[in-house]
């Protein structure tokens, strides 16, 4: 072919291609609301624009990099037809910074330069010191000088040496007051989760439409690295009053875009129970076995009941404000200033999840009162990817050529019937939740991973008291509420900040799991309740006969009520039981109590009045071989 053809030739099919690619547009969408689970987030976006006729790429902007691919739905309304959904990362446009992190990056940048500054200040001054130092001789070596000369020389050597050294002394304490600045500035950054990649992302909508035409958009999706967790304001003025309960949600997100001003709806699908009583197991006698008992730290049934820790970045800082959540629960806390965490925890199997806005979350098992989490820095890849979603076909009815489809991932070729609209629907992830909150006021949560409290609700609930003591395990009284018709309150598991009388008592947690038709919620100890369990010596031996041993126990119980009103106080103890043929429990004296004969279990009921005492006992007497070795208490 000669080289005259070859070049126009080049150019026509060059030219085919640029009309074969897609036009791009971009279109701007803004966040209408979101759906808020314990972990994770659905963000709905509207938009609208116009279109052209023929092929176009819409290019949807600023869309956080850390979403689900797979969760990907866009709606289209309007004469026209979706071809495909892409999502994709932008590096070239980093997420905008909050104005927040600039200005103290600015400040902290003018803090250095003031400390350089002071620093090359001191070093004048310090230079000044040593050359009056050097110049204290007044005079030649053979020259006199008067005593008024020599008078004036050390009033100028004072004064000069005095200025230099004052000057010196406010040049460092300037120098400490910046120093302390930008430590607080860099606390503060760090409080602000800085993260590496600030990468956003965007989807890709490929549509087509026969004339021009305006068209709406609505695109959903999940988000990782969101959640919330429930806590409440539980107040009591005194027993005879109903409980005042505030319901609040703390909700955080790092998901890399903000959420402002848009309309919440928080979702618990699965609560868990969360109690705080510890529960009194049976006592089986066992050979060379100490029971537990308070001044052994025992910890019961009930397991760990609070863990704490600290949680730093790889290098040893603290990480401020770092989310720790009871695995599959609304339980939750955050980290303070020193990076440190409280986190009550149920008498159920469960796990810690720990997470930081740049890092990889952890899961740790709860198997200690201290666990402290150190955090590695997480590195973000997603490729690129084609996510075939809801289609909005075109509504006009006229359609001349045959076009290929995409129905629940599957490519369809061929004219569809006119003036219907297919969804496609992507499997659905989450199921329905039980208990949805939709919040009336709009919120702004920002991607800083801070905790936003949102008000749920408030309610005053009628409640009875009870005060419960377990004197073998803990030689104090915890008042207990209870509240029936509960079910019809939508409560969550969650920390519980008590107030009683005035004062506050400190957390507790409420727990809906297995309760039944009355709601059990502890309020922690009262001092106003004097519990005291006493062993009685002059009732308890040892006794030898023939081959075994017998060993005689008696314990006193003293209860008083202290308080101004009359209160129901439970107090539990327990028997031993045998698990040997050898062994055997006899003489048992339990007056005013109720045994439970299987497990050994007693428990009394008691009415106190004001300024109330009562002494109950209980004795009991273990023969066994006496070469054996039987720890009773």
């Amino acid at each position: 072919m000669s080289k005259n053809y070859l070049f126009p030739l080049l150019l026509l099919v060059f030219a085919q291609g640029l009309l074969g690619q897609n036009k791009k547009q971009p279109v701007v969408s803004t966040i209408e609301n979101v759906t808020v689970f314990l972990n994770g987030g659905q963000v709905t976006r509207i938009a609208k624009t116009s279109l052209p006729a023929g092929k176009m790429e819409l290019v949807f902007k600023d869309i956080s990099p850390n979403i689900d691919r797979q969760s990907i739905q866009v709606k289209g309304d309007g004469a026209f037809t979706i071809l495909s959904v892409v999502h994709q990362l932008n590096h070239l446009e980093e997420q905008v910074r909050r104005k927040e992190i600039t200005e103290l990056e600015n400040e902290k940048s003018q803090q250095l330069e003031a400390r350089n500054v002071q620093h090359s200040m001191l070093a004048v001054h310090q230079q000044v010191k040593a050359m009056l130092e050097k110049n204290q001789s007044v005079g030649g070596a053979n020259t006199g000088v008067s005593t008024a000369e020599l008078r004036l020389a050390v009033e100028y050597q004072r004064q000069q040496m005095t200025d230099v050294l004052l000057k010196q002394l406010e040049t460092n304490k300037n120098i400490a007051r910046i120093d302390s600045t930008v430590q607080k500035i860099s606390k503060q950054l760090t409080a602000l989760h800085q993260r590496k990649d600030l990468a956003t992302s965007e989807i890709l909508v490929t549509v087509t439409a026969k004339a021009a035409t305006s068209a709406s958009f609505e695109l959903s999706y999940f988000v990782k690295d969101a959640g919330w967790f429930a806590s409440y304001d539980l107040r009591v003025k005194d027993v005879s009053s109903p409980i005042d309960l505030s319901l609040k949600a703390n909700v955080f997100q790092s998901s890399g875009e903000d959420w402002k001003e848009v309309k919440l709806t928080l979702s618990n699908g699965d609560p868990t129970l969360s109690g705080v009583a510890r529960e009194l197991p049976p006592w089986y006698l066992r050979y060379g076995y100490v029971a537990p008992t308070a001044y052994q730290g025992g910890q019961g049934a009930g397991g760990i009941p609070e863990v704490s820790g600290i949680v730093v970045d790889q290098t040893g800082e603290p990480l401020i404000g770092a989310t720790v959540l009871l695995k599959g629960s609304s339980i939750g806390t955050i980290t303070d200033m020193d990076g440190k965490y409280l986190i009550k925890i149920p008498p159920t199997p469960s796990a810690l999840v720990v997470s930081y806005l740049g890092y990889n979350s952890q899961e740790i098992p709860v198997n200690s009162k201290v666990q402290n989490v150190v955090m590695n820095d997480a590195s973000v890849l997603l490729k690129e990817v084609v996510v075939i979603q809801s289609k909005k076909l075109d509504v006009s009815g006229s359609r001349s050529d045959a076009t290929s489809y995409f129905i629940d991932g599957v490519r369809v070729s061929g004219n569809l019937p006119p003036k219907q609209t297919i969804e496609l629907v992507n499997k659905e992830l989450y199921q329905p939740t039980t208990v949805n909150f939709e919040i009336e006021m709009p919120y702004t949560i920002l991607n800083d991973s801070k905790t936003y409290a949102v008000d749920i609700k408030s309610e005053t609930i009628p409640a009875s008291y009870e005060y419960f003591a377990t004197p073998k395990l803990d030689e104090n009284a915890f008042l207990t509420a209870h509240i029936t018709d509960w079910q019809d309150l939508d409560l969550l598991d969650g920390e519980v900040n008590l107030f009683f009388e005035g004062g506050y008592l400190g957390k507790s947690l409420l727990g809906t799991r297995n309760s039944s038709d009355t709601l059990d919620i502890s309020l922690g100890m009262d001092k106003g309740i004097i519990v005291k369990r006493t062993r009685l010596k002059d009732f308890s031996s040892q006794q030898f006969i023939g081959s075994n041993k017998t060993e005689r126990r008696a314990f006193e119980i003293t209860v008083r009520n202290n308080k101004q009103q009359p209160v129901n106080l439970t107090i539990i103890d327990q028997f031993p039981i045998p698990t040997d043929r050898e062994m055997s429990v006899e003489d048992l004296e339990y007056g005013g109590a109720t045994l439970d004969k299987d497990t050994q279990k007693l428990t009394w009921k008691l009415a106190l009045a004001p300024r109330d005492e009562r002494k109950l006992e209980l004795r009991y007497a273990v023969k066994y071989p006496k070469k054996k070795v039987l720890i009773l208490e």
